[in-house]
């Protein structure tokens, strides 16, 4: 920081940048040995690019304020926690090894300041006696010396705004190899815990840097009590809580959804919803406007689950143009119903050119068409509740009202809040179809025809052409093998000729089940 600072000093008591940047100290002499290539600022960005770094364990000691960004969540893919030498915490379903990254970006931010005082620093001398003795001498000059406090605020300044921005990032963003893109995704009301980190696996396991802003990590409306955070030797079940809190959620904004309650005062309820959302879609706009210029010109998708997805839903993404690549909207059914508080707040509130894939269980507790928790309070209408007078449990409906350009709504059956307990590799497979061509979405049952496993557990139930836009609603049937299998183990299995496949998959589905059952029951407890 000191030569840092100093080489500041030099741009303003020099009078010229120019020979500063060449050199010059403040008796106006000139190094010709000395260029651009001695800022540390240089040296540690090309480090950080260039260089192989030996991975490190991430620091688990918190800054004493992390702020909004600095408690974001990130999932990191394999290439990615090679480029930043980071030491994988996490692995996905049933892997031998972890090469996945899950952490928040202060613990990046405080690994890169380590690296940065370590490898340039730490190789450079210290200021020397005549150095110090001339910077004094010269803020004995009033003007120099008002132009250096000016100077100092505007350093201080640049330190705040880069501090409160994902510049941690940028290594990744000149790397193209490093990922496949990037996911800005909204958690569910309850943070970032069982299925909301399962979807991060997964992205992560495609290649895709998953930013989750934390929702529950301070703040006045809702808060929880943040547990460690995960070490490398620490076990990672996949269908487990991974216990990123310490306490349960405390805030006026957190709640705990009953029909009865909702319509017994439907007011404090619709205004709890609206606040929700506007907490929500605030969080987007802060994580959106502060991200690397190279991943905004790649672009981003917007995905949520259940609350995060009403956000997603929601949100007015047209300020951002192309930058929005695509958005993914998991257990919520985007139609007049207890989650919005006005008919029109039930809708999809960015562009229309964004496609937009809806991923929904028949059977959700609480936006399914059937016993859910949406339904009950839409059929207390007279006495307080409220929704939709046709009320599908999906987002079709709405999606062809608004004559979204691309979409596509995938019903799946039997499946619940948390459709990764039915679906698990499923969705893998979906999610990879949409993420690699979101503008072709409405083509997935076609583009999956030559997979026989895959083509017969859809249906295409409604195609809708209007406007030259193309949406179309899919019914999923219920997977043949369990969920809990290791995808690759699925892959194979896929393979197999029916009859073998069935014994196989009826033999590994007994032993998965007797192993995970308890912490399926615990995971839909949580839900």
């Amino acid at each position: 920081q000191d030569q840092a600072y100093f080489r500041i000093l030099c741009v303003v008591l020099s009078g010229s940048a120019c020979g500063a940047a060449m050199g010059c100290t403040c008796s106006g002499t000139t190094n010709p040995n000395t260029g651009l290539d001695e800022f540390p600022e240089v040296l540690a960005s090309r480090a950080s690019m260039l260089a192989l770094l030996t991975p490190e364990e991430a620091p688990i000691n918190p800054p004493e304020d992390p702020d909004l960004v600095g408690n974001c969540l990130v999932c990191l893919p394999e290439a990615s926690v090679r480029l930043l030498g980071l030491v994988p915490n996490m692995d996905d379903k049933g892997d031998a090894q972890k090469t996945l990254w899950l952490g928040r970006i202060w613990q990046l931010r405080v690994l890169a300041l380590r690296r940065y005082r370590r490898d340039v620093l730490a190789r450079r001398p210290p200021l020397s006696a005549s150095e110090r003795a001339s910077i004094d001498k010269a803020l004995q000059d009033p003007k120099k010396h008002a132009i250096c406090l000016k100077m100092q605020k505007l350093w201080r300044g640049a330190v705040a705004r880069r501090r409160s921005s994902l510049h941690v990032l940028e290594p990744l963003a000149f790397s193209p190899s490093s990922h496949a893109g990037t996911v800005l995704f909204m958690h569910g009301s309850g943070g970032m815990t069982y299925n909301n980190v399962r979807y991060a696996r997964k992205l992560a396991s495609l290649g895709y840097i998953v930013i989750a802003p934390d929702s529950m990590a301070g703040g006045d409306f809702r808060h929880r009590d943040l547990a460690s955070l995960i070490k490398p030797e620490q076990e990672t079940p996949y269908w487990d809580d991974l216990g990123l809190y310490a306490s349960d959620a405390e805030g006026q904004l957190v709640y705990n959804t009953k029909a009865e309650a909702v319509v017994h005062d439907a007011d404090k309820w619709r205004t709890l919803y609206e606040n929700v959302f506007r907490l929500r879609s605030a969080e987007m706009h802060w994580i959106l406007s502060r991200l690397p210029k190279r991943i905004r010109v790649q672009g981003v998708f917007t995905m949520g689950q259940s609350e995060g997805a009403m956000a997603v839903a929601r949100f007015d993404d047209r300020r951002y143009g192309a930058m929005i690549q695509g958005r993914i909207i998991s257990a919520f059914s985007v139609e007049y119903c207890y989650f919005t508080p006005t008919r029109e707040a039930a809708t999809y509130g960015g562009s229309a050119e964004v496609p937009t894939l809806n991923i929904i269980g028949d059977a959700d507790q609480f936006f399914g068409p059937i016993d859910s928790v949406a339904l009950s309070v839409c059929k207390e209408k007279g006495h307080g509740g409220w929704g939709a007078d046709n009320f599908t449990g999906n987002g079709f409906k709405e999606m062809k009202r608004q004559k979204l350009r691309r979409g596509l709504v995938c019903v799946l059956e039997g499946a619940k809040h948390d459709a990764s307990e039915t679906h698990d590799n499923f969705l893998r497979d979906l999610l990879r179809a949409f993420l690699t061509s979101p503008s072709n979405c409405h083509q997935i049952p076609e583009r999956w025809e030559p997979d026989a496993y895959l083509h017969s557990a859809i249906k295409v139930l409604e195609r809708d052409t209007e406007d030259h836009g193309v949406r179309v609603l899919l019914k999923v049937g219920q997977m043949p093998i369990s969920p809990q299998t290791h995808y690759g183990t699925e892959l194979l299995l896929r393979e197999a000729p029916r009859q073998r496949r069935d014994v196989i998959a009826t033999e590994l589905s007994k032993t998965l089940l007797h192993s995970s059952r308890a912490e399926l029951a615990k995971a839909e407890r949580q839900c």
